[in-house]
């Protein structure tokens, strides 16, 4: 018999029909009390109510119900432990973990009801005042970044979005997130990239790879994050029988991108070409690294810190906060380079984005950039043909 069930009340059918009706989910808790809750009204209200009562079987079933006016945040953690085990990455997992810990260590949550926008409020003002690990160009620790805040505020919104699912609260409070600063993006120039193709040769790691050398390895790297826009984690995830030589074609498997789905890449000439001698370390992966994972940045950076241009000055700053390059500027470098010769779906396409609304946002980067540029001033000197 299932403890939890979905209907509608006569009432509200006879007065304002079926179809606008509120949908209901009805169970009887352990202590013999009848509950119930609203999901709206519609076909979405529907599938909200056979997604709880489902929820409200399973947990009376097993024992683990909770009643809403007693949910602890510590109860509600646990169970949302178990959830992104089950269904996330490593990564993302991590990531999540770490956004969910920092609220519960600042806001000091007790009670699910208890999480109000007041409370969310004095959770943003908190953090703006704490100063992060990175250090900007003047060696202080600066202060964590709007952008910081509204990544977490983000996971924290996802989480009561949950517990409401879960019942474990009625709605979630509103957020009102902040307005970052307007910085031009970083990207890697042409320029910039070939002087760090061109200084691989100092590359001492990854070690130990049968029939590859540092040197080609990173060249390989590199060629093919900048040329397809992939992310390096899916890019280092590139298994060795996805790469079809022949056909030049890649598959990107649906566990290792963000979008979750598979999808074959068409791979420019020169990608594959400089993939071609890492396929004779017969080993599973592209981009086999036994290193630790942090080595892969820093073994980056110290290319970059080799790295010269064609005047012989060496390879500048560009990155966030005028540090070195980031794998990231590498993917729009990409989209920078190619917004102007491609249609908005190719280059969704091509850089595998989930969202239109994402791409777009890398077009309008690489307009932004051009604009400014055009705008430039250009003071009355002679052009180069005209110098004696």
């Amino acid at each position: 018999m299932k403890r939890a069930w979905v209907h509608q009340l006569k009432s509200q059918v006879d007065k304002r029909g079926a179809a606008a009706a509120s949908w209901y989910v009805s169970w009887t808790d352990p202590a013999g009390k009848q509950c119930s809750k609203s999901c709206g009204g519609g076909s979405v209200g529907k599938s909200i109510a056979k997604r709880l009562a489902d929820t409200r079987h399973a947990e009376l079933v097993t024992g683990v119900y909770l009643e809403n006016e007693r949910v602890t945040w510590d109860q509600f953690y646990v169970k949302y432990v178990s959830h992104m085990d089950s269904r996330y990455g490593v990564t993302s997992r991590a990531a999540a973990l770490l956004s969910i810990g920092t609220f519960h260590r600042i806001a000091k949550p007790r009670r699910m009801d208890g999480i109000d926008t007041q409370k969310i409020d004095a959770f943003i003002g908190s953090r703006l005042k704490e100063k992060g690990a990175r250090k900007n160009a003047d060696g202080q620790h600066a202060r964590i970044s709007p952008a910081t805040v509204n990544r977490e505020l983000r996971y924290v919104r996802a989480a009561l979005r949950l517990a409401m699912d879960w019942g474990f609260i009625e709605k979630t409070p509103r957020m009102r997130f902040l307005k970052p600063e307007q910085k031009l993006p970083t990207f890697v120039s042409p320029e910039h990239f070939v002087a760090i193709l061109e200084a691989c040769d100092v590359a001492t790691m990854p070690r130990n790879i049968p029939n590859v050398s540092p040197p080609d390895w990173w060249r390989g790297l590199l060629t093919t994050l900048y040329m397809t826009g992939w992310r390096i984690g899916q890019t280092m995830k590139l298994r060795t029988v996805d790469v079809d030589f022949i056909a030049m074609t890649a598959i990107t498997r649906a566990a290792d991108t963000k979008g979750r789905r598979d999808q074959l890449t068409p791979l420019h000439p020169i990608v594959a070409e400089y993939l071609q001698p890492l396929a004779g370390s017969f080993d599973a992966m592209m981009f086999p690294w036994s290193e630790h994972s942090r080595t892969l940045w820093t073994e980056f950076g110290r290319i970059q810190e080799a790295a010269t241009l064609a005047d012989g000055s060496p390879l500048p700053k560009g990155g966030k906060n005028g540090r070195q390059y980031g794998f990231h500027d590498l993917r729009r470098g990409f989209a920078t380079a190619n917004a102007a010769s491609m249609n908005l779906f190719e280059l969704q396409s091509l850089m595998q984005h989930k969202s239109l609304a994402t791409t777009q946002g890398y077009v309008a980067m690489a307009g932004q950039l051009n604009r400014s540029v055009q705008r430039l001033f250009v003071p009355s000197i002679p052009r180069i043909g005209q110098r004696g």
